[in-house]
């Protein structure tokens, strides 16, 4: 099968391109560059012959691009840029200490990031690198060291502890909250504007367990994301049931107070996962028992 790249012309070409059309100067180009006038000439040269059509007209000592040329400056410079920053987000992977954590955003904005600040107090050696994702589970050959999510791993070579129990609490504003009748959590919650995710840890489970009488349990906002719906909460929208975890950061802020007394139970956890192989690393390994220490913010 043929290499759809295979056409293309080399990068050291591009380069030189790119610099002569931007500074309008061959020999410009070359101090930049720091190579000889006559090797861009050549790279030039070798570009021209390999898509057919000149580039640049050569007016006495004066160069300046043709229609072809101008559309593939844009490109060039598209594409090498694009390279450049590639090339050098890799540095992070050479970083001493670096660890890359993989968890989805709700949990970062919630959990992890109001620890960040402890987390680099006492671990000044470690270089976290936060990947947010709705992901939960990496392959083995993945540059993710670390991954925090609601589903352990039980793959020969890899590592699962539990983290943080994942308890749900009816959460809302203060205001939403001062405006409730002050009654048992059974009734409650009985007229108050619900918001939902879409979590199977629901409001139904939650007014079962209590026992309340409410019947319109799915009424109010629905949100596909569970760190929107917390927003909607702290907005003064309604009253969530909200996940501990994902609602860390709202509830030591003070935007988010509970609305009842009672959690809904859900027998998960919030898990730490990884493959064994990673933590051969010093530095995975230390930020692994951080984890596991269960710091507070």
């Amino acid at each position: 099968m043929k290499n759809a790249y295979r056409s293309l012309p080399a990068l050291s070409t591009l380069i030189g391109f790119e610099a002569a059309a931007r500074l309008g100067s061959f020999s410009r180009a070359a101090e930049e560059l720091n190579v000889t006038q006559s090797a861009i000439s050549h790279q030039i040269r070798t570009l021209e012959d390999n898509l057919g059509q000149p580039l640049f007209r050569r007016i006495g000592r004066r160069i300046e691009l043709t229609d072809a040329g101008n559309d593939l400056l844009t490109t060039a410079q598209k594409a090498l840029e694009t390279m450049r920053h590639g090339v050098r987000r890799l540095n992070a992977y050479t970083k001493p200490g670096s660890v890359i954590v993989m968890m989805s955003p709700a949990l970062a904005q919630g959990w992890f990031l109001p620890r960040m600040a402890r987390l680099r107090a006492e671990l000044p050696q470690v270089e976290p690198w936060l990947h947010t994702t709705s992901e939960g589970w990496v392959p083995e050959e993945a540059e993710i060291d670390i991954v925090l999510s609601d589903t352990p791993w039980n793959d020969a070579g890899t590592l699962s502890e539990p983290l943080l129990a994942d308890r749900h609490w009816p959460l809302a504003a203060p205001s939403v909250v001062a405006a409730l009748p002050d009654a048992p959590d059974a009734t409650r919650l009985d007229a108050a504007p619900l918001l939902h995710d879409e979590s199977d840890d629901d409001w139904q489970k939650w007014f079962a367990q209590a026992p309340a009488g409410r019947r319109d349990c799915a009424s109010g906002l629905h949100f596909s994301d569970p760190a929107i719906m917390l927003q909607a909460a702290a907005a003064g929208l309604g009253v969530c049931l909200g996940s501990e975890a994902l609602a860390g950061s709202f509830v030591a802020g003070g935007t988010l107070v509970r609305a009842a007394g009672t959690p809904l139970e859900t027998g998960r956890h919030y898990c730490l996962s990884a493959w064994k192989r990673n933590l051969s690393r010093s530095s995975v390994r230390a930020l692994w028992s951080w984890f596991l220490g269960r710091p507070e913010p």
